[in-house]
C-alpha cells in the first residue's frame, strides 16, 4: 500500500469520524445525499425509536426503518468503508462497487436478513434498488466503495446491462488484471485535475469489462445451475449456500426461479426432497426415518407431514403401493 493511498484512507476515517458528534452535520448530510431525505427526516422527526437508531453509531446490528434511505449522488468517487460507520437498511440510486483490499466485509440482504461475507481480493455490485445494510468495518479491513452514477455505469455497457434493477451480485477473488484496473481508477479518482476525470472512467471501464467476462450466463441458465447444485447439496440446501455457489443474490434467484419455473426456491427444493424420497421409497429398504435424513429434513414428522400434505397419502402407504 503507497503512502499515498494509506493518507487518503486516513483522510476518509478522520473526516467520517469527526461529523458523527455534530446532529445537525448528521442532517445536513442526510439532505445532501438522501434521495427522499424529507420523508426520512420527517419520519425521524416522528419516531424518537428510529431517530435513536439512526443517530447512534455504536451500533452493530443493522436497523430497518419504516421508510427505507435511498442515497443519491451525481459524483463518481470511491471512498473507503470506515470503522464509523453502522449498518442500516438503505438502498442507492445508483450503482455501488465494494472491493476488499484487505481483510473482509460483510452484508445483509432484504428482506430475509441472511449475512453474506466476501474476503480479500472479492467484489460486489449494488443494482440501484438494491436493499441492504453493510457490516461495520474492523482495524485491519480495506474495504473500498465506489459509487457509480447511473448514467456513467449505463453508458459504458450502452443498453447492454450485466444486471437488473434491485440486484446484488458477487464476485470471489477476482484476477490480478481486475484488482489493478480497480486500483488505477482509485488513484485517478482521488487527483482532481481535467485529465484524470477522463483517465479514471477509462480504468473503470476496463475493470468493469474484466469483472463480467465469463459472467454473462443467461438467467435461464439458473435454472441448470440449481438442477446441479441441488443434486450436490440435498441434505443442506440453502438459498444463501445457493447464492454463494452462483454469486447471486438469494432474493434475487428466489425471484428467478419463480418467473422460470412458477415457484420460489424452498418450495424448489421441497419438490426435489419429496421426489428423491419418493424413490428412495420405491427402490431401496430404507426406513422413513433414513429416507427423512437422506433428504435433508430434520425430523421424521416433519417428512412424514409433508409426504402425506402433498400425496394425500403417507410414505409407508406409498412405499405399499409401488411394490
Amino acid at each position: 500500500m503507497s503512502k499515498e493511498f494509506e493518507k487518503l484512507m486516513f483522510f476518509h476515517e478522520e473526516s467520517d469520524r469527526d461529523y458523527i458528534h455534530d446532529i445537525n452535520e448528521i442532517k445536513a448530510r442526510i439532505a445532501e445525499e438522501f434521495e427522499n431525505a424529507d420523508e426520512f427526516l420527517t419520519y425521524l422527526n416522528a419516531d424518537e425509536k428510529a431517530a435513536k437508531a439512526f443517530f447512534d453509531y455504536s451500533g452493530t446490528k443493522p436497523y430497518l426503518f419504516d421508510v427505507i434511505p435511498v442515497r443519491k449522488s451525481d459524483r463518481l468517487y470511491v471512498k473507503k468503508h470506515t470503522a464509523t460507520q453502522r449498518p442500516y437498511y438503505h438502498s442507492h440510486a445508483f450503482y455501488e462497487i465494494i472491493f476488499v483490499q484487505n481483510g473482509k466485509c460483510g452484508f445483509f440482504y432484504y428482506p430475509s436478513g441472511e449475512r453474506y461475507a466476501i474476503d480479500r481480493g472479492s467484489v460486489c455490485l449494488f443494482a440501484p434498488g438494491a436493499v441492504h445494510a453493510i457490516d461495520r468495518a474492523g482495524k485491519k479491513d480495506v474495504i473500498l466503495k465506489a459509487v457509480i452514477p447511473k448514467e456513467i455505469f449505463e453508458d459504458i455497457f450502452k443498453g447492454v446491462l450485466p444486471v437488473s434493477y434491485g440486484e446484488i451480485r458477487t464476485f470471489d477473488s477476482i484476477g490480478d488484471r481486475a484488482q489493478a484496473y480497480f486500483q488505477n481508477f482509485t488513484k485517478e479518482n482521488s487527483h482532481e485535475d481535467k485529465i484524470s476525470r477522463i483517465t479514471e472512467k477509462a480504468w473503470l471501464t476496463l475493470f468493469l469489462a474484466e469483472l463480467f467476462i465469463g459472467k454473462k450466463e443467461k438467467v435461464g441458465d439458473i435454472a441448470e445451475k440449481f438442477s446441479y447444485y441441488i443434486k450436490e447439496n440435498l441434505k443442506t440446501a440453502s438459498s444463501a449456500g445457493f447464492a454463494k455457489s452462483v454469486g447471486y443474490n438469494p432474493d434475487y434467484l428466489s425471484r428467478v426461479l419463480r418467473r422460470l419455473t412458477g415457484k420460489s426456491f424452498k418450495e424448489s427444493v421441497t419438490d426435489v426432497r419429496l421426489k428423491t424420497a419418493k424413490e428412495l421409497l420405491k427402490t431401496t429398504d430404507m426406513s422413513v426415518e433414513s429416507v427423512s435424513a437422506e433428504t435433508g429434513y430434520q425430523n421424521a414428522s416433519g417428512f412424514y407431514k409433508q409426504f402425506t400434505a402433498t400425496f394425500g397419502i403417507t410414505p409407508a402407504q406409498y412405499r405399499e403401493s409401488q411394490r
